[in-house]
């Protein structure tokens, strides 16, 4: 059940004609078939990426399965974890990070992501601005006389996102960013 749910989610997401195969030790691998025979893949980092999220978003589906049914996990209620992602689309080139960015918001309830403003740019806040609930900025201020100062727009608003410490002391603020709502 787990294999066709991530071959399912896989073929939604990956532009190619690839075929994921969940082993029995849980290993994921990319199969392609070629003259009737299913042949291994060298998969890209994108690939790989999307082999990862649908491995996470079938496991996700059969836990809301579970639930649904009443079958008890040994866990709290699973149908309400979070999918928690640091730097998910860092190096990926455009049409992964787009299919990525769309397909992110299907695999759990919630989606927490941290991004750098050069991967939160173009085709994923375009994705993904439509799912936002909330977002923040971190702010980082340096005890460096010299630090390179850096700065994002969001929704034409500037946020600092490095500056100097008014106090020589490192620290990282985080603020709420206020999103016009229809």
């Amino acid at each position: 059940k787990k294999k066709k749910k991530i071959s399912k989610l896989f073929g939604t997401i990956s532009p190619t004609p690839y075929v994921p195969e969940l082993r029995e030790d849980y290993s994921l691998h990319l199969l392609e078939s070629a003259g009737g025979s299913a042949l291994p893949v060298a998969a890209s980092q994108g690939e790989s990426q999307i082999l990862s999220l649908s491995f996470i978003g079938s496991v996700m589906e059969l836990a809301r399965e579970y639930y649904a049914k009443k079958e008890r996990l040994p866990a709290p209620d699973t149908s309400t974890y979070p999918v928690v992602m640091d730097s998910p689309f860092g190096t990926l080139d455009p049409i992964y990070r787009h299919q990525i960015a769309e397909h992110l918001p299907i695999l759990a309830d919630q989606v927490v992501l941290l991004v750098t403003k050069t991967q939160w740019r173009g085709e994923v806040e375009q994705s993904m601005a439509k799912y936002m609930g909330r977002s923040y900025v971190f702010t980082y201020y340096s005890p460096k006389d010299d630090v390179a100062v850096d700065s994002i727009g969001i929704e034409g608003t500037g946020w600092e996102l490095i500056k100097c410490s008014p106090n020589d002391f490192e620290y990282t603020e985080i603020r709420e960013v206020p999103h016009a709502r229809p």
